[in-house]
């Protein structure tokens, strides 16, 4: 037994060694390297490999976590090839690990190959920044895709390094700054990284912190440009939040795609922006995208995070739809996009909506089929800017949407580091908290149930009106998607408008003329071959039913000081 004398003594003799031995009680984290470098063949980059040297754990087991599934890329580990370690032996004991025995805290080399995802260019309507894009000129990566991770190692510190390997590759990474300074291994994650000879850098200083654009590809406006509409929209998400003055990079690659096909795909990362799209993309069209995506630093992470695991997509109404509400909303508020640009918008989704083959569906239709159909993709953007809409309505005699969404980001702040809800399990609770109100109801009928969502019309304020129309059902009374795989007219249905214009099967198809998928009022033509002479066959797509669909009206004429007060009104 020991006195309370002696364990004073003890306790006192304890803590002397903890102050003088800090470092033994208290270990630093570990420090690991991550060094990437091309693989070039006959002038071709064929492959990047990645060098990571880290010290083995402590009980000389050390576990390799493998990329598996990101923005929707699957079994990511395929394209992770040939791994060989210095200092132990590798076992892979299934699809997702490397295991490497070795000695206590024994000092590791790992390496291994990332191949392409695609054979050739990745298609323009894929998830392309889902999975490792690699050849032949160049590369471009999202850290998730790429980076193998030690599993139990969250605290870990890591330095990250380029080594173009003699080739003319020049490197644009969030990264960069880890070359210097070593930074959390989390970090590596949520990057971009784009390599090719013919990369342009463009920066641009945005209130006091630096932005870097870095574009390859030939489109049909300069770096320079798309720099300054990226500055001025990026200082409008600022201006709301009143914080985020770090440095933002925005990586733009260029693609190829068939005659008439437009498309942009990008992903919001911590301090970065990646962009694929077509080189044939309008420089006006990226003005709301790039909005919504640099929103996306603050929705879901700085707000409380998403929802963690598969059921991620259950809050994509909040971090994806609030983000579409507030994107259109600074935009018009900053002077980026006037009303008729925002009304447009709006329209457009308001249009989806109403004629989404998915319109009806619940939350959990959603999660269950969000990477495998594109119509339940799209339905939380386009249900949850409405709600935003709803909300922002309901909560304004108590400070409006803009005060939860400012209290929600304060909250996350002060809970950093401790276990926090997501942002979309949060919400209703600040809400309830701020402004007293319960928006419960709401998130029931809509979200979960699938509700239809009406706007009134005086949903937006100021001097925008929301019509409710009614329509016939879109029908074109063919299948036009074997028609033009098999470039033959197919699938005409005898009731049809397609077959009461005169179309039948198994005349030669050429193209497609007007027409609007969805919207029965716009005439469609169809060019067929016939007697040996191209003939273009018009019709109305009116089929059985009606679609009701809702439209943001402007006055025909705005003098400016009316002008001036309805965009006060609308964005706030």
């Amino acid at each position: 037994m020991i006195s309370d004398r002696a364990s004073s003594v003890l306790a006192v003799f304890a803590a002397a060694c903890a102050w003088t031995s800090g470092a033994e009680a208290a270990p630093k984290p570990s420090l690991d390297t991550y060094r990437l470098a091309p693989v070039v063949e006959d002038g071709k980059v064929r492959a990047v490999s990645v060098t990571i040297t880290l010290p083995a754990d402590a009980d000389g087991e050390t576990r390799l976590r493998l990329p598996t599934e990101w923005g929707g890329g699957e079994r990511l580990w395929r394209f992770l090839k040939d791994p060989a370690v210095t200092g132990g032996q590798l076992s892979r004991p299934d699809e997702k690990t490397w295991v490497i025995t070795s000695k206590p805290r024994a000092r590791l080399t790992v390496r291994y190959q990332v191949v392409s995802a695609y054979d050739g260019p990745p298609p323009p309507d894929g998830p392309n920044y889902g999975q490792p894009i690699i050849g032949p000129d160049g590369f471009y990566l999202i850290g998730h895709t790429i980076f193998v991770a030690p599993e139990g190692r969250e605290t870990d510190t890591a330095r990250f390094s380029w080594d173009a390997a003699g080739s003319s590759l020049r490197l644009s990474t969030d990264l960069s700054p880890l070359e210097n300074t070593p930074g959390s291994i989390e970090r590596l994650g949520p990057s971009v990284l784009m390599a090719y000879p013919d990369l342009v850098e463009t920066r641009r200083d945005v209130d006091g912190a630096p932005l870097t654009v870095a574009m390859r590809g030939q489109f049909n406006f300069t770096a320079e440009a798309f720099a300054d509409m990226a500055a001025q929209s990026i200082g409008a998400v600022r201006a709301f939040w009143g914080d985020g003055r770090d440095p933002f990079l925005i990586t733009l690659a260029g693609q190829a795609a068939p005659q008439g096909w437009t498309s942009y795909r990008g992903t919001g990362l911590d301090d970065a922006f990646a962009v694929i799209s077509t080189q044939n993309t309008k420089l006006e069209d990226y003005r709301l995208f790039l909005t919504h995506e640099y929103l996306h630093t603050w929705n879901a992470e700085r707000l409380g995070g998403a929802i963690q695991g598969p059921r991620e997509p259950a809050g994509y109404w909040f971090s994806e739809g609030f983000t579409d509400y507030y994107a259109r909303r600074l935009a018009l508020r900053s002077g980026l996009v006037d009303l008729e640009t925002f009304a447009a918008a709006w329209n457009e989704a308001l249009e989806a909506y109403a004629t989404s083959s998915a319109i009806g569906a619940t939350n959990d239709q959603i999660v269950a089929k969000f990477w495998s159909d594109k119509a339940m993709q799209k339905l939380p953007y386009q249900r949850g800017a409405q709600l935003a809409v709803l909300i922002e309505t309901k909560l304004k005699p108590k400070g409006g949407l803009d005060r939860v969404m400012l209290a929600m980001r304060d909250q996350a702040a002060r809970q950093q580091g401790s276990r926090r809800l997501s942002a979309p399990e949060t919400f209703i609770p600040v809400a309830r908290k701020l402004a007293g109100v319960d928006l419960t109801p709401e998130l029931d009928r809509f979200v979960t149930g699938g509700e239809r969502i009406l706007l009134p019309s005086d949903a937006f304020g100021g001097c925008l009106t929301v019509e409710t129309l009614t329509r016939p059902a879109y029908w074109l009374g063919l299948d036009l998607a074997e028609t033009g795989r098999g470039r033959m007219i197919a699938g005409v249905d005898p009731a049809g408008p397609a077959h009461a214009a005169g179309l039948r099967d198994g005349m030669k198809y050429l193209g497609r003329q007007g027409g609007k998928p969805g919207d029965s009022s716009i005439e469609i033509g169809l060019a067929i071959e016939e007697n040996g002479k191209p003939r273009v066959i018009r019709f109305l797509p009116k089929g059985p039913g009606e679609v009701t669909v809702q439209r943001i009206k402007l006055p025909a004429t705005l003098a400016p000081d009316a002008r001036s007060a309805c965009v006060k009104a609308v964005a706030g």
